[in-house]
């Protein structure tokens, strides 16, 4: 038993052991596997590394012929492109040329404002500043230009340096037997990296040099703007400050006397280079009123045989009453233009305005010399020569003791033939009361000029006197202006009504009163514009005007400029002007109906769609210009809807209506129609109501929407046809049908404005033994209707009474 035990704790030791030894042999083969999995993951990614390089040498090694042509042309593209982007082309050819111009101007300016003299010319001044200030404005322009060429042209500079930097291309020109292969087109694109390089090294060098005389410039400006603000000052204080003695002192001894045939030398000069600068710098200004001498004496050629038949028929057109075109019609024109020169030439040398003044009173003293009576006529000669010489005087002599009592005498001349000229003038002259508070002012001025004179204010004293002499005599002549314009409308308007076989005179004062204001309004803009100019306050007042109409303001959320609420209402004004002008300028007074026929109703349809065209196109336009945000129009149109729904219903209706009878066609001007219990003819198609002459002579107003919504009875809408029913009674003792019937026949066709194709219709609605009523029906006209129906009765009753027949 005990060695049973022993046996058998042995057997278990003994299988524990091996037990154990079997686990670490399985155990050690786990171990080796993973490491080995390990180290073949290390293997294989090293060899998937190695692998990776080995792909990107292959592909660097593999490199095709077509891989090399694509890396030339993306150099030959890149080139190109930096060639087009660096090229400066004929715009700077141009911008050289302005720069070198402006040179030129900036040299004549400072040459120009050089000249002292003692006499202030402020006028002068404005000007040459004027233009230096606008040549600032373009060489701060020409500076921005250049700045961004330069910018352009040096971009592709930097470019040229980067364009040879492609990989491809550089392993292309590092290996000879490539080179050799792809030898031609290397040798290409190195002539064009060359001149490219060269062409962009000559623009910058360009530039730059452009840029050095547009910074000069820039300088140049800045001081001589500089030094026109700083003589501007001192001029104003001198203005009004003691030149001289007074009068009755002694003068002081100077050397006026001596050097002033020099000085009329030297001034002489200095305003004909003012002249010749203002006028080549501002030529292109006067494309407007070259435009308009043009159209006008295109339009005077064309009518000339018009205004022969006029001219000579004076019976038949004497109601037009032409005074300028009939006698002087060039001459008119010319003044007519002449007149319009003081809205471009406000800023003018004062010897510019002289010449074209003079121009202007030359002509208009012809023109006079068959108008005005003898004593009238001369003393306006007298006047025109005093304005001669107050202006050569004031710009030419010096303030000597004789030269200022020249001046005085002509002021003093100026003012006595001032008031002779008053006194001559006629009360039943057309704008009489203007031309004599034109004198007054011219008179006034005058006078403070002999004052200034006196004390010693010279050049004060000249702009005074300048200034009245030349509002005397503008004002008069700007009834020439004013008349000429309205004599060429009426003159339109005839030869058109002509055309239309349409030889009836019509009132011209009522054609006169609907166009006169803007023309006088026009006038009084100019005589403005001159006065203030002479008195050299033109420049102050306009652009005080300006600033405040250009000024930005604020009413709640909106901002606007009195200029575009200006521009609003000015527009709709000269849209209502020229709407009237269309009708004027194709022969339409609006004052007559009984010359409108039916071969005339279309013209006059046509005209009224024309008028409604042009009105609508001037609000639009209107709106545009007021610069209003559609934002807040979106509101205003929501508010008016509104507006609408609540009480605008009839106006809105109305004005829709309107343009549908316009553009329908159903009613013309002209027609005869019968409407709202009301009979007559349509003499206008408004927007808003329709205006019908009735047979009484009166006026009926009908909006257009009750027209629209009933019943229009249109006698005149394919023709003017109307049929006329006559009844009467014959008696007698022997009645013969035949013979009523030829008695009949034939006293209505004899009838004037019986329409003779359509026969008279003849029936008899009781006969009896010794007579019978008969009614009779034959057609006319509309418009002679009631006419002839009593034409027929009379004619009839002479006819059947000469046949001894009863008509009853």
């Amino acid at each position: 038993m005990k060695r049973l035990v022993i046996f058998c704790s042995f057997l278990i030791i003994g299988l524990g052991v091996f037990a154990q030894s079997k686990n670490k042999q399985a155990s050690i083969p786990d171990q080796v596997s993973l490491d080995t999995v390990r180290n073949k993951t290390s293997v294989e990614a090293e060899s998937n590394k190695h692998s990776k390089h080995n792909k990107l040498v292959m592909k660097a090694d593999t490199l095709t012929s077509s891989d090399y042509m694509m890396s030339i042309e993306r150099v030959n593209d890149n080139l190109n492109s930096i060639r087009d982007s660096s090229k400066l082309g004929f715009e700077v050819v141009g911008m050289e040329r302005r720069i070198t111009t402006m040179t030129n101007d900036i040299s004549l300016i400072r040459q120009n404002i050089r000249v002292k003299k003692t006499v202030i010319n402020i006028k002068n001044l404005y000007l040459y500043q004027s233009f230096a200030s606008n040549l600032d404005e373009e060489n701060d322009r020409l500076q921005a230009r250049l700045t961004k060429m330069y910018n352009r042209v040096y971009h592709a500079k930097l470019l040229l340096k980067k364009v040879l930097t492609d990989s491809i291309f550089r392993k292309l020109c590092a290996d000879s037997a490539l080179t050799s292969t792809f030898d031609k087109k290397l040798v290409r694109l190195e002539h064009k990296w060359t001149r490219t390089d060269s062409t962009t090294r000559a623009n910058i060098d360009t530039i730059n040099a452009l840029k050095v005389i547009v910074a000069d410039n820039s300088i140049s400006l800045s001081n001589m703007l500089s030094m026109m603000d700083t003589r501007l000052d001192k001029t104003s204080r001198q203005l009004f400050g003691k030149e001289v003695n007074f009068l009755w002192q002694k003068a002081k001894t100077d050397s006026l006397s001596n050097d002033s045939s020099k000085m009329v030398v030297v001034m002489l000069g200095s305003e004909q280079k003012a002249i010749g600068y203002y006028f080549s710098q501002t030529s292109q200004q006067r494309t407007l009123i070259l435009v308009l001498g043009v159209f006008l004496f295109i339009w005077l050629f064309m009518k000339r045989k018009q205004l022969k038949i006029i001219r000579q028929d004076n019976n038949l057109f004497g109601f037009l009453n032409l005074q300028y075109m009939n006698n002087h019609p060039i001459l008119a024109m010319l003044v007519l233009l002449l007149g319009l020169m003081p809205f471009f030439d406000a800023y003018a040398p004062t010897s510019y305005i002289a010449i074209e003044f003079t121009l202007m009173l030359t002509f208009a003293t012809i023109i006079f010399f068959k108008r005005l009576n003898r004593s009238l006529w001369f003393a306006w000669l007298v006047l025109v020569v005093l304005f001669v010489a107050d202006a050569l005087t004031y710009l030419l002599i010096e303030p000597t003791l004789v030269a200022r009592l020249w001046l005085l005498a002509v002021h003093i001349c100026i003012i006595v033939f001032s008031l002779r000229f008053n006194s001559k003038l006629s009360k039943q002259m057309p704008y009489y009361k203007a031309i004599r508070m034109a004198i007054m002012i011219g008179i006034i001025l005058t006078a403070l000029g002999i004052l200034c004179n006196l004390f010693g204010r010279f050049s004060l004293s000249g702009i005074f006197g300048l200034a009245g002499i030349s509002a005397i005599t503008q004002a008069f002549v700007l009834s020439i202006f004013i008349e000429t314009f309205l004599e060429i409308i009426l003159v339109q308007l005839q030869s058109r009504r002509l055309k239309k076989e349409l030889d009836k005179p019509f009132d011209t004062t009522i054609v006169i009163k609907k166009i006169k204001v803007p023309f006088v309004f026009i006038a009084v803009i100019l005589w403005l514009i001159m006065l203030t100019s002479n008195l050299n306050i033109y420049n102050n007042i306009s652009n005080t005007v300006v600033d405040v109409l250009t000024a930005n303001r604020t009413l709640g959320s909106i901002s606007f400029k009195l200029i575009s609420v200006l521009f609003f209402f000015v527009i709709i004004w000269f849209a209502h002007l020229l709407q009237q002008m269309v009708s004027f300028i194709f022969g339409e007074t609006g004052i007559e109906t009984e010359d409108i026929t039916a071969a005339t109703k279309g013209q006059h349809s046509r005209l009224l769609i024309t008028r409604l065209l042009v009105l609508i196109g001037g609000y639009l336009l209107a709106i545009a210009a007021s610069g209003l945000p559609i934002d807040k129009l979106t509101f205003l149109i929501g508010a008016l809807g509104v507006g609408i729904g609540m009480g605008l219903q009839n106006v809105v209706n109305n004005f829709v209506s309107g343009i549908i009878l316009i553009f329908d066609g159903s009613l013309q001007v002209g027609d005869e129609i019968e409407v709202s219990g009301q009979a007559g003819k349509v003499k206008e198609i408004g927007l808003r109501a329709s205006t019908l002459n009735t047979a009484d002579g009166a006026e009926v107003i009908i909006p257009n929407g009750n027209i629209l919504s009933q019943n229009i009875v249109n006698w005149t809408f394919s023709n003017d046809q109307k049929r006329v029913m006559i009844e009467f009674s014959l008696s007698g003792k022997e009645l013969d049908a035949n013979v009523i019937n030829e008695v009949i026949n034939g006293t209505i066709q004899q009838i004037e404005h019986v329409v003779a194709k359509r026969k008279p219709i003849i029936l008899y609605t009781k006969v009896k033994e010794e007579g019978c009523s008969i009614t009779v029906r034959f057609w006319t006209t509309i418009s002679n209707a009631e006419q002839v129906k009593s034409e027929a009765l009379l004619q009839l009753n002479t006819a059947f009474s000469g046949k001894g027949i009863k008509f009853e």
